[in-house]
């Protein structure tokens, strides 16, 4: 008896264990909190999904999802370094940074191309910017609510003058939010591998994210989703005019650009959930669930398509 419920321990652990492996891995001297589902399973030229997080979030953001998405294709969660468990190392998270690190990942778990990157909020941009990059490894991009790389200092401006703001207020404004910007660094209490994701962002921002926005995307699906409630916390709040209101405004003109960058590709979809804030997966996993399903199968189309 003793025997047999050890064996049947032994049964339920090693099939746990193929479907979900949270292990350390050490890439350039530093160690990464993995957890991969069903790659062990892999088919051949199947799509890997691999999950970027936003910033300073730990991989457990994606718990909701896993299930539904490891039922259609094997995946990979981890923590960028200093974020999570991952330890932190001496690199500033860069676009190409974070897209090298992530091929270091993948090449060390033997997990070859095509993948399906889905990104949320500055991972969305991290995804984004992988594509300019490394195009020819991506079967797909889902981007969520992301750090809006279609967002310029002018395009900008719209979303206050669409509340009532004049420009000379708008000025005033913008000049303030950058003198409490350089007032502030150095002051953080946040980890300093979440201070330097912020730094990167800002960067980002001051060039209109040229770094993406130069470079167009491959003929690959690409969805992007995004949440409609305001949900911002009361304490963060601005004491200067209706955040609510800027919010729809910034809304509506996220949803045009953002519209423009689906109609770039063939196969591209903009999904709006009225019930969801900005961790869209978290609110509304069953959306993010089904539009990775509609990105694979529209991936099998492209590829049958170009290889007749």
């Amino acid at each position: 008896m003793k025997i047999a419920i050890a064996f049947l321990a032994i049964l339920i652990t090693t099939h746990f264990n193929t479907f979900s492996q949270k292990r350390f891995i050490t890439i350039d001297s530093t160690k990464i909190w993995i957890n991969t589902i069903g790659t062990e399973n892999r088919k051949k030229g199947q799509p890997v999904i691999v999950f970027e997080s936003g910033m300073g979030t730990p991989m457990g953001n994606w718990d909701k999802v896993l299930n539904g998405i490891s039922e259609m294709a094997p995946l990979i969660t981890y923590d960028r370094p200093g974020i999570g468990e991952s330890e932190p190392d001496n690199q500033m998270p860069t676009i190409k940074n974070v897209s090298d690190r992530l091929i270091k990942i993948l090449n060390y778990l033997n997990l070859k191309p095509p993948y399906v990157l889905v990104g949320h909020s500055l991972g969305g941009a991290f995804v984004r910017g992988f594509a300019v990059y490394y195009p020819g490894m991506l079967a797909g991009l889902v981007i969520i609510d992301p750090a809006d790389f279609t967002e310029t200092h002018e395009n900008k401006r719209l979303t206050f003058l669409d509340i009532g703001i004049a420009n000379s207020t708008i000025d005033t404004l913008f000049k303030k939010w950058d003198k409490e910007s350089i007032a502030n660094k150095g002051t953080s209490t946040a980890p300093l591998s979440i201070q330097k994701e912020g730094e990167v962002l800002e960067n980002m921002r001051k060039t209109d994210f040229k770094e993406i926005t130069d470079s167009k995307l491959p003929n690959i699906p690409v969805h992007i989703l995004t949440g409609g409630r305001y949900d911002t916390p009361e304490r963060l709040r601005s004491k200067e005019f209706n955040d609510s209101l800027l919010f729809r405004s910034k809304m509506k003109h996220r949803v045009e650009r953002w519209t423009d960058v689906i109609q770039s590709v063939d196969k591209g979809m903009l999904f709006y959930s009225g019930d969801a804030g900005h961790f869209v997966h978290w609110d509304d996993p069953e959306l993010l669930i089904s539009s990775i399903k509609i990105v694979l199968q529209d991936y099998e189309l492209l590829k049958n398509k170009s290889n007749k």
